[in-house]
């Protein structure tokens, strides 16, 4: 398995880097398994190399969209009537090894994590870095640990158990904690054991706060590589999940009070600003999208797409639950989702091309909302119902929710908006499961509601847990 993470990575006797349109990313082709001295030889070249990373990212198993449709399914947000052996695998709660998305998901998120694990600490990188001007190397190290970071919170909510007093501490039931690259294949083989929730947590959190001290101030959220925001946002949700409220709030202040991010009027804007150049204030980090060969977005929106001419009908949709918790006088239910032969599919993702969010403004102003609420005090309930009626005003026309309806059901409704606000993007399983509820008739911890360790890691890493 591990040494997948090296065929992928690049290689041969060179790099190839092909420039992205508009976008600092790059393509790296490779040519053979094993990472010369050759290929990398200055701080540029390491730098060249986290960009791959960033590349590697919009994956189809890490941001674009497969680890999130997967959990939608597993959850109740997301119907499908695709029948091969994969997706009714996920359908029926009963993934084994071989799930393909189960496999791309591991896969592809941990190939990112070794090519910024690469580019700043391994082998290759350490006698470079280490005559380097210190800005060069604490701007590698920092997209390192943001990458990283992304990678181990997409990967631990798929595989580990959920973060709980019950569970944090249940041995081998995280994941593998991958610090640093591996460039040959005696690196990649080294048997390395699943950590526990709680660690990887701690981890998690580790990077990112070093990611939020060290990524450059003067980076803006549309260059494709992450900001401060980015790592604070980020945060901010890893607390939320973790049940740290006032953590959560912590880190999310900062952006909240910045004046620098705001809900577009038009609420498809974010989705558009690919492909219709609209503009948008909601986005707090993504990979963005320069043409439908450099779709950012791709397995989401080829799965859920709706005005495709050649594929009309698509095989994913969302539940009925889901369009059924919609109210009638909700803008979102008219401006998503549209119903042909009786059937209701989404318009969200009715486009050529597409940035991915990978951190949404809107999101960010939910998670801020119900971690003040959780407090009870009167001025935080205040604050809490400000932006609670800041999504309303834009769903319903005016808001909907009073500091006078008290703490309970100012957190019930940031949740009721949670659901409607983030569906279908890959949040509702997790969401099941951080308020204990049963996902599909099985319960919020069962492991059937968890990926199984794919079969290339299970043959590179015989000893490994599992689920």
């Amino acid at each position: 398995m591990k040494a997948k993470y090296i065929v992928s990575l690049i290689l041969g006797s060179g790099l190839v880097f092909a420039s992205c349109e508009k976008m600092d990313l790059l393509e790296i082709k490779p040519e053979n398994n094993v990472l010369t001295e050759d290929a990398v030889k200055k701080p540029e070249d390491l730098q060249k190399l986290m960009l791959s990373a960033y590349n590697q990212v919009r994956s189809a198993g890490f941001m674009a969209g497969t680890g999130f449709v997967a959990p939608d399914v597993l959850a109740d947000d997301a119907v499908t009537t695709n029948g091969t052996f994969d997706w009714t695998q996920i359908v029926a709660h009963s993934m084994d090894l071989f799930n393909p998305p189960g496999r791309n998901i591991w896969e592809n998120t941990y190939n990112a994590i070794n090519r910024a694990n690469v580019s700043s600490t391994s082998a290759l990188a350490d006698d470079i870095l280490a005559a380097a001007d210190p800005a060069v190397v604490a701007e590698l190290k920092g997209d390192a640990a943001y990458i990283r970071a992304l990678g181990n919170f997409h990967l631990v909510r798929l595989y580990g158990m959920p973060y709980s007093d019950q569970h944090k501490n249940d041995p081998g039931m995280g994941i593998p904690i991958r610090m640093k690259g591996t460039t040959t294949i005696a690196e990649s083989f080294e048997a390395l054991p699943r950590s526990t929730v709680e660690e990887v947590y701690t981890q998690i959190i580790s990077d990112l706060k070093f990611a939020e001290a060290n990524l450059p101030a003067s980076r803006t959220w549309n260059i494709g590589k992450a900001t401060p925001d980015a790592a604070r946002s980020l945060l901010a949700k890893v607390y939320f999940y973790k049940g740290d409220m006032a953590a959560a709030v912590a880190e999310a202040k900062t952006i909240m009070n910045s004046n620098v991010y705001s809900l577009d009027a038009d609420m498809a804007a974010k989705y558009a600003r690919a492909e219709l150049k609209t503009t948008t204030k909601e986005v707090i980090f993504m990979i963005p999208s320069t043409a439908s060969s450099d779709d950012s977005w791709g397995s989401i929106r080829g799965n859920y797409r709706s005005n495709n001419t050649t594929a009309p009908i698509p095989q994913w949709g969302p539940s009925p639950s889901l369009v059924a918790s919609y109210a009638l006088n909700d803008a979102r239910l008219n401006k998503f989702y549209t119903t042909k032969n009786g059937v209701v599919y989404t318009t969200k993702f009715n486009y050529n091309y597409m940035d991915a969010i990978v951190a949404g403004f809107d999101e960010l102003v939910l998670i801020y909302a119900e971690a003040l609420a959780s407090s009870g005090a009167p001025a935080d309930l205040a604050e809490a119902v400000s932006w609670l009626n800041k999504i309303e005003t834009r769903a319903y026309g005016a808001p909907v929710t009073l500091v006078a309806a008290g703490k309970d059901a100012i957190i019930n409704a940031v949740r009721k908006e949670r659901r409607l606000e983030l569906a279908l993007r890959g949040e509702r399983l997790h969401e099941l499961k951080r308020l204990k509820l049963p996902v599909r008739g099985d319960a919020w911890d069962s492991r059937k509601v968890l990926f199984q360790i794919p079969d290339t890691e299970q043959s590179g890493n015989p000893g490994i847990t599992l689920n």
